[in-house]
């Protein structure tokens, strides 16, 4: 009878319970897809789904292996007081892998979730599209899952890259990409989606730390100080993506750029050898370099102008003037480098030819630009970056409402999506 009484005690109760829990909860792990029933015109392709489901399988397997080893090892000698407190520990190092795991079910789980409303889910299917356009170059869609485009708070869009860990023993499956929710409302800024990728891209290419090294000797051959030569070394990291973005867009890119950094002018100036984001001041005129040393003269120049009314430097701390001044001189030499550092892995040419630039003109974009320009043919058989920076120019245009605008660009986004 005694025994009997051990046997069905309430901690081997209490034991049993939390082996099923564990069991079935790593078992739900592989049903997200199921969970959410994503209609056909919202859901994301079949390739993200593999590499999403495949990452969620590992862990759920790992954990209900790891569960049997323990159970099969322990829960036969539980009443050993040792043995029980060993099968307790391990439960509860199984409770906290699964609590990590959760946290990465739960990241994609919110960032799917929004594309069950049938308002938000087919714009963001057509974002995708806009992401997976920028890879298509230099082999990268070949190499890389489509990244995915959400919504989240905040000012500025950012990305996830595919393999950095998201929670512990976690490397994220899809490389993702969050866009403020303002976005949705202002779609001919969709041109940062670009950026995003730009990020993704570079680093697959395993061009970041070449690129510090060409912005550092070409300064350097230029007689530039050493601090603005690192200083402009750390600020390739957010001047590439930036180039990459102008490589899709053209001109429509530094309107945009323009656009989404006109801040307080007590943002405009901060400088950090730590920050790799350049002060949005120098973002700015950085991108009017490039259109000036592609394309001449242009509308850039007065935006350029407008720019420089907008945030004068002699508000500034001596120091600080200083430094933007100088930062200023070494534009063009920048520019220059972008535009013409040859490297080997691309086969002895620059980064621009991965890119279809001739489809870029300034007269092209902006013959495009009206309301019967985007409803032609000609529109419709362009690259999705050269539509995109045709809406970003009919929005410069200021004659024709945002509303009418958003409308084309939220039938143009929706059909993407059923592409």
């Amino acid at each position: 009878m005694e025994t009997l009484q051990k046997t069905i005690s309430p901690g081997n109760s209490e034991l049993l319970l939390k082996i099923d829990s564990i069991r079935n909860r790593a078992q739900l792990l592989t049903g997200l897809r199921k969970m959410l029933s994503l209609p056909p015109e919202q859901d994301i392709s079949a390739e993200q789904w593999e590499a999403l489901e495949s990452q969620l399988a590992t862990v759920s397997n790992k954990i209900r292996q790891q569960l049997r080893i323990y159970t099969d090892k322990y829960f036969s000698e539980r009443n050993d007081p040792i043995i029980r407190q060993t099968l307790i520990n391990r439960l509860g190092e199984l409770e906290m892998d699964l609590a990590s795991a959760y946290t990465f079910y739960d990241t994609f789980m919110d960032i799917l979730t929004q594309r069950l409303s049938p308002d938000i889910g087919p714009l963001l299917k057509g974002c995708d599209a806009i992401a997976a356009h920028a890879l298509q170059r230099g082999n990268l869609a070949d190499v890389m899952v489509p990244p995915l485009v959400c919504c989240d708070r905040g000012f500025g869009a950012f990305t996830v890259r595919e393999g950095v860990s998201i929670t512990r023993n976690a490397p994220n499956p899809i490389p993702f990409i969050a866009i403020p929710y303002s976005r949705i409302s202002e779609k001919y800024n969709l041109i940062s989606i670009f950026h995003e990728v730009g990020h993704q891209a570079l680093s697959k290419l395993n061009m970041v730390a070449l690129w510090q090294q060409v912005f550092y000797e070409s300064l350097k051959k230029a007689g530039a100080t050493p601090v603005m030569r690192s200083l402009f070394a750390n600020w390739s990291k957010e001047l590439l993506p930036d180039f990459w973005a102008f490589c899709l867009s053209g001109m429509a890119q530094t309107s945009s750029v323009r656009d989404v950094l006109i801040l307080p002018a007590s943002m405009m100036f901060s400088i950090s050898t730590l920050q790799p984001h350049p002060p949005s001041y120098l973002r700015f005129l950085t991108s009017v370099e490039w259109c000036r040393q592609l394309w001449g003269k242009g509308d850039w120049d007065d935006w350029e102008a407008e720019w420089l009314e907008f945030y004068p430097l002699k508000s500034l701390d001596e120091t600080t003037r200083q430094l933007i001044n100088e930062a200023r001189q070494c534009l063009p030499t920048i520019s220059r480098a972008v535009l013409q550092t040859k490297f080997k892995k691309l086969g002895s040419r620059p980064l621009t030819s991965l890119f279809a630039l001739g489809t870029l003109t300034p007269q092209g974009l902006k013959a495009m630009a009206t309301i019967e320009g985007v409803q032609t043919d000609t529109f419709r058989n362009q690259p999705i970056g050269v539509q995109l920076a045709v809406f970003r120019l009919l929005r410069d245009k200021r004659t024709i409402k945002q509303t009418n605008i958003d409308a084309l660009m939220d039938n143009w986004l929706k059909g993407l999506a059923k592409k």
